[in-house]
């Protein structure tokens, strides 16, 4: 410890390590609460491994969009059996407080998806509940997100949780917490439980064995995947000639997604084997990542879906709450590029959004009122045009995070009027039942307006191009820039404060509308400095509009769960008047190349912004 302990004092000195990290740092390598982790520790420091040390002890992980997430590893800015257990004691503190008369008895359930440690973290949680004394109730497998969602309100839980990093690198995992509504926590409770993490000294901790003899830790009921099957079913139609390929990215869609088309009566379903093995470490997938963001990802799929000659590929990311959808193109069928097959989340949003309610029109099955449809600041605005024309109440100011979406069914009088909910990042919700974004949702409107359109004789692109025509074309791009450790979380915060002092009054010689400042709740126009108050929660996001309408817009937002800074641009002929043409496809390549060189155009402004 002698040599280590000066190497830690040095570093400080001269300013190579901070304060922060320096103490705790420290206080993991010599408390023996910490014993466990004391090589690995000891191992970063002979290596001078300072740019790691510094980014895992630093600071303490924190709640973001999702909870927490992050890479694994020693520290307190990682996950690890340290920080989960802090998390799972901070909650099991909260529930104890909040709860209410019979929170420990209702308890908390559990759910984990396939990642490296998901069920060792699992377990943990599992074990910390039944030591604070209330019960826990644990998936005895991997299953899909929004079934814990879902778990929740069926057995009137307390709380979920679920160990899982999304779409995250093999390298990273997490914990999301939820409450007795079935979404993730917010405000106040997610502020909460984290004051209460932060006050952790003792972690109780129940032998799991023991704590299943009593019952404090029980298995899910049996029934709990045909339950979550049957009411988060969507009956829209009764065509089902169509060829699916599926693919789970080595994650739980098969629990899910799978069951969901099989039970409406898709019995065409072919299931990509080689990535259906619950394998963490996402072996066939470039770089480790499982994200069906990436048309990539689904490379494998779309070549069996030449060979068979499908009509449509999915694929969901590995804990089975976002969908990304493939199709043909019309004159070369498959062969062509995974990314010239994909649609991108606001393409699929736009087609689930129009389907789904055009078939409840149909059947007369629309709530007298409309209905509700929801989105985030960085979904399309097509999704609420559409939903605006079948009489539905629009909430599309939430910030980023399918929990906002959550929320708002949550304060409707009649929940069961909430129609459905999207986000870019391919985040769908057709259902109440469920209080997250759920590939299943997606999976069965997508099934059945692919079913349609072949009875029909025309395709699904065939359905977007009309939507197109009748609403405006709409293009939407991002583009993520990645600063990993501490030194890259100083950039990010370095371009977010140097765009939000000085905000472009231009972008690529077009001039800025508006400057939405959802941190400070404010709009700003540049041409004349007037301000003016912008409703809604408050978030490191901001947006400049090009236009009052606001359609045409460039977003910028720090990521919640990973170490990356995002652009969003949206661009539409609807209120860029000069991109419209004559022709439909003319007026893609206006739209196509303005988006284009917005997003360029914020992203040299936002680099420029590191060497000044």
């Amino acid at each position: 410890m002698t040599n280590q302990q000066a190497k830690i004092d040095q570093w400080k000195s001269s300013d190579d390590l901070s304060e922060s990290a320096s103490r705790a740092l420290v206080s993991w390598l010599t408390e023996a609460t910490y014993e466990s982790f004391h090589k690995d520790i000891a191992c970063l420091i002979d290596a001078d491994d300072l740019d790691e040390l510094e980014d895992a002890f630093r600071t303490r992980i924190a709640f973001g969009t999702g909870g927490i997430r992050g890479k694994m590893g020693v520290g307190p800015n990682r996950i690890n059996l340290r920080t989960i257990g802090k998390a799972a004691q901070g909650l099991a503190q909260y529930i104890l407080k909040e709860g209410g008369p019979t929170g420990a008895s209702d308890g908390i359930a559990i759910a984990y998806d396939t990642r490296n440690n998901s069920d060792v973290y699992a377990r943990e949680v599992a074990s910390i509940a039944a030591g604070n004394g209330i019960t826990a109730r644990i998936f005895e497998a991997p299953r899909a997100t929004p079934e814990l969602s879902f778990a929740v309100r069926e057995l009137g839980a307390t709380a979920g949780v679920v160990i899982s990093a999304s779409h995250n690198p093999p390298r990273d995992n997490g914990f999301k917490a939820y409450w007795s509504d079935g979404g993730q926590v917010v405000s106040p409770h997610d502020h909460a439980i984290i004051e209460e993490v932060n006050t952790v000294e003792e972690i109780k901790r129940a032998s799991y064995d023991d704590a299943v003899a009593t019952g404090t830790i029980r298995t899910m009921p049996a029934g709990m995947d045909a339950s979550y099957i049957a009411a988060t079913a969507l009956h829209l139609g009764e065509k089902r000639d169509v060829k699916v390929v599926f693919s789970p990215l080595h994650g739980v869609g098969a629990t899910s997604v799978v069951p969901a088309l099989t039970n409406l009566g898709f019995e065409e379903i072919t299931v990509i084997e080689e990535q259906n093995d619950l394998n963490g470490n996402f072996p066939t997938m470039s770089g480790g990542v499982a994200n069906p963001e990436d048309p990539d990802t689904m490379a494998m799929a779309i070549e069996k879906a030449k060979s068979i000659d499908a009509d449509i590929v999915m694929a969901s990311d590995p804990d089975a709450d976002r969908l990304g959808c493939a199709l043909p193109l019309r004159n070369r069928g498959w062969d062509a590029d995974p990314r010239d097959l994909a649609l991108n989340g606001n393409q699929i949003g736009v087609l689930l959004c129009h389907h789904l309610l055009s078939r409840l029109q149909a059947a007369g099955k629309l709530p007298p009122d409309g209905g509700t449809f929801a989105k985030t600041i960085v979904t399309t605005d097509l999704t609420a045009s559409i939903a605006r024309s079948f009489g539905l109440k629009v909430e599309d100011n939430l910030l980023v995070g399918f929990k906002y979406i959550a929320q708002i069914i949550e304060e409707l009088d009649a929940p069961k009027t909430f129609l459905f909910g999207t986000e870019e990042s391919h985040g769908y919700l057709a259902t109440h039942a469920v209080r997250d974004k759920d590939a299943a949702s997606a999976a069965m409107i997508l099934a059945d307006c692919a079913a349609e359109r072949k009875d029909q004789g025309s395709t699904i692109r065939d359905y977007l191009d009309e939507i197109y025509e009748a609403f405006g074309y709409y293009r939407e791009i991002q583009k993520s820039i990645t600063r990993e450790g501490a030194s890259g979380s100083r950039d990010i915060q370095h371009i977010m404060k140097s765009l939000r002092e000085s905000p472009p009054s231009e972008i690529s010689g077009r001039p800025v509308a508006l400057v939405v400042d959802r941190l400070k709740g404010t709009a700003v126009r540049p041409a004349t400095g007037e301000t003016e108050p912008v409703k809604g929660e408050k978030g490191n996001v901001l947006a400049f509009t090009f236009t009052d309408a606001g359609h045409t817009r460039v977003t910028a937002r720090p990521s919640g769960t990973e170490p990356k800074i995002k652009y969003y641009v949206s661009a539409t002929s609807q209120d860029l008047t000069d991109l419209a043409a004559d022709s439909l496809e003319q007026t893609k390549r206006n739209v196509d190349r303005a988006a284009e060189d917005i997003l360029n155009g914020i992203a040299e402004i936002a680099e420029a912004t590191l060497s000044e």
